[in-house]
């Protein structure tokens, strides 16, 4: 059934005629009279009896407006409530990123707009390892990584770099690779399905490949092996430069640069929902905080 013409038959018969019902509607008269004919030639009976002076329902006609009346009553107090989403930010909002990044300022972020939008409720994921591939169960994904995200038709925003660096604890200096070949040859703490590294040499990027005993995919937990001296990791500059003012670590230089992390953000559709939208803007309103930290 057509319901743009059960609407237009059943405010017609509250508003007592169809001039009434085109006023209120704020179409010509001959138009809506045109669409009430169509909408009867559509259920194939007659709805209205029509006279210069009154508009009687016939008895198809009364039958369907009564029954019809509590549904489109009913719809359009959904379609209002769809609508307040739309004025007032409200529902739930599930997003994924990665463990340990930039974790205090993250849970500030968080609280400061759910405090600001009081009736948005927050799922928030953390993943280790590896990005994971794009889920439709989250509105936003935050991924950090090194090469070039595969080939998605989801959106992708790069949100900021995050400069890296190699480094080993001062005692196992008489280890430390002198250049990037020397890497195949080292104790390198990976994350789980690691096999190389890639650094930026002049205007390109080379990939040289990597091994090690120790695989884990806690950032945190890969900067305290480090320091233990079990083997050379490839960490953030923010992450390890406390350890290297205090003597803990040593930053390894060689010919080639770290390629640095891009964090990307990545979602299902340009049209983002507002309370989504809402989220983006505020995280890019205040992503100085994680430069800060840089």
């Amino acid at each position: 059934m057509d319901l743009d013409g059960l609407s237009l038959f059943i405010d017609t018969v509250k508003a007592g005629s169809i001039t009434g019902a085109a006023d209120k509607r704020g179409v010509p008269k001959s138009t809506l009279s045109r669409h009430l004919r169509q909408f009867e030639e559509q259920l194939g009976v007659k709805l209205l009896e029509r006279s210069t002076r009154r508009l009687d329902l016939t008895e198809a006609g009364q039958m369907l407006f009564n029954n019809a009346t509590p549904f489109i009553e009913e719809l359009d107090d959904i379609q209002e409530s769809v609508r307040a989403y739309q004025r007032q930010p409200k529902g739930r909002l599930a997003i994924q990123m990665p463990q340990e990044l930039f974790t205090t300022q993250m849970g500030e972020l968080i609280s400061e707009f759910l405090q600001r939008y009081p009736d948005i409720s927050l799922s928030c994921t953390q993943y280790s390892g590896l990005f994971p591939a794009p889920s439709p169960n989250y509105d936003l994904q935050f991924v950090l990584h090194d090469n070039p995200l595969p080939p998605s038709d989801w959106i992708a925003r790069t949100l900021m770099s995050i400069p890296q660096g190699l480094f080993l604890a001062p005692h196992c200096r008489d280890k430390q690779p002198t250049q990037l070949s020397d890497l195949a040859r080292c104790r390198c703490i990976l994350q789980a399905g690691e096999t190389q590294w890639s650094f930026r040499v002049g205007h390109n990027v080379e990939s040289v490949a990597v091994t090690g005993r120790l695989i884990l995919n806690s950032p945190d937990m890969q900067l305290q092996a480090a320091i233990r001296g079990l083997g050379l990791a490839r960490l953030a500059r923010y992450q390890a430069e406390p350890s290297v003012r205090r003597g803990a670590l040593l930053e390894v230089k060689l010919a080639g640069q770290p390629v640095a992390q891009q964090l990307t953000v990545i979602y299902r559709s340009r049209e983002l929902p507002l309370k989504t939208r809402l989220f983006l803007d505020h995280f890019q309103n205040h992503i100085g905080r994680l430069y800060s930290v840089l």
